[in-house]
């Protein structure tokens, strides 16, 4: 019993990464983990490519970090990518060149809680400091919103074949086409074609298309065929880690294990290739992230498709890679159906489908736009906008993020003081 509330008190004592700042000097990185309480570490360098591994015990990271991990870089970092490890955080820092990298512990001081604080030595030092990044404040850079468009299949994998001499691989890059788009018009988002024209790409060059774009969401596109012709209806997918929510979920969690999918895509069966994309997506905390933008995307989709599920799906998987980017996979209709076969021929469909997409995705990134967007940005100059209390905020936390004063913020929402609880709405004045 002893043991077992020793451990129970060890998790929940367990430390969380409120906020990482990136500071570089001619010639060096310096990178600042904020934490909340003390926590171990240990650091070592891994090659072929270049990159330092950040192991924290006992620890667990906070929905703000994770959102904005990909806004931060320097002339040697190139990205940083996050792992759940045991009961602690593991932290990699891809590299761009050697470095000489150390790390030391920086005790609780004023306004901080304890800080790790990693060094990347790649040059001369000037005492000047140059760039000064931080997810909680990095607005001034106004970046776009990265969302990646993978079409399903391409070149000699034509996907499902349908009615109509429907291909799966053709369709989808239609609708890629026309998503991007309109995404591309919208001001403060960007869209990336995995493929633009119809050739064949591995799974791992999808995802490294992906990565390379640091892209704050990925969706993949896809159209479903079954051995029955009344089959029908668009559904959207997320992954899940700990179960699955329908016939097709347990199919796929089945093919999954029974193959290995890491290898690489099989051209025999469309579903294998379904199992693989979704393998692929993030998982960890990205799951409800992905889940909650699947949501805005079904009901906008409802307003053109028969929905297959009137909510988002998701499928049981081993965890076989690290994940960053939130990710859905829409299956746009059944080819093997004759009445979705003719729609998703005609171009006025395809169109309408990829219009109500977007609007879903706008929608989700207004509401939620990650840290250092123009998105962000805008909504902190306009002010009037709505914050929602998670576990672990503070009001001068939450002040900081939004980039507003904590008087402004009291003032704004008539607080005598600075109690706030979880789920509690806060209005955000102008920046």
């Amino acid at each position: 019993m002893p043991l077992l509330l020793l451990t129970m008190s060890a998790v929940l004592q367990a430390a969380q990464v409120k906020d990482i700042r990136v500071g570089e000097q001619s010639g060096s990185t310096r990178l600042v983990f904020e934490l909340d309480s003390s926590a171990e570490h240990r650091m070592f360098p891994l090659s072929n490519p270049d990159r330092i591994v950040l192991d924290i015990s006992n620890s667990n990271i906070s929905q703000q970090v994770v959102n904005s991990l990909s806004a931060l870089s320097s002339d040697a970092l190139l990205r940083v990518r996050y792992a759940k490890r045991d009961t602690g955080m593991r932290f990699v820092l891809d590299l761009s060149k050697k470095v000489k990298a150390k790390s030391s512990v920086l005790a609780a001081s004023g306004d901080y809680g304890p800080r790790i604080m990693v060094e990347l030595e790649y040059g001369a030092k000037k005492s000047e400091i140059a760039v000064v990044k931080s997810l909680a404040s990095i607005s001034d850079e106004k970046r776009d919103v990265v969302v990646v468009i993978d079409p399903g299949h391409g070149g000699k994998d034509p996907g499902a074949l349908g009615q109509y001499k429907v291909r799966e691989k053709d369709i989808v890059l239609s609708i890629g086409r026309e998503l991007a788009k309109r995404l591309n018009a919208i001001q403060g988002i960007k869209a990336v074609m995995t493929r633009s024209t119809d050739e064949y790409l591995q799974l791992r060059d999808r995802s490294r298309i992906a990565r390379e774009a640091n892209a704050d969401l990925l969706i993949s596109i896809h159209a479903d065929a079954f051995t029955k012709a009344s089959a029908r209806g668009a559904s959207v997918w997320a992954l899940s880690l700990s179960g699955k929510t329908s016939e097709m979920g347990r199919w796929l969690a089945q093919q999954e294990q029974a193959t290995d999918l890491v290898g690489g895509i099989s051209l025999d069966d469309k579903d294998q290739l379904l199992a693989e994309v979704l393998l692929d997506m993030s998982m960890n905390s990205t799951i409800q992230m992905s889940l909650d933008i699947g949501s805005k995307v079904l009901r906008e989709m409802k307003t053109v498709a028969v929905l297959h599920k009137s909510s988002v799906q998701q499928a049981g998987f081993v965890v076989l890679k690290s994940p960053d980017i939130p990710s859905i996979l829409i299956e746009t209709g059944f080819v093997s159906n004759k009445t979705e076969a003719k729609n998703l021929s005609s171009g006025t469909y395809r169109r309408k489908l990829a219009a109500s997409i977007a609007t879903g995705v706008e929608e989700f990134f207004e509401n939620n736009p990650p840290d250092g967007t123009y998105i962000a940005w805008r909504k902190q100059q306009k002010g009037g906008y709505t914050y929602t209390v998670s576990k672990g905020d503070t009001l001068s936390e939450i002040a900081r993020k939004n980039g507003v004063s904590l008087d402004s913020l009291r003032s704004a929402n008539t607080l005598r003081n600075d109690v706030i609880w979880v789920g509690q709405k806060l209005s955000i004045p102008a920046g």
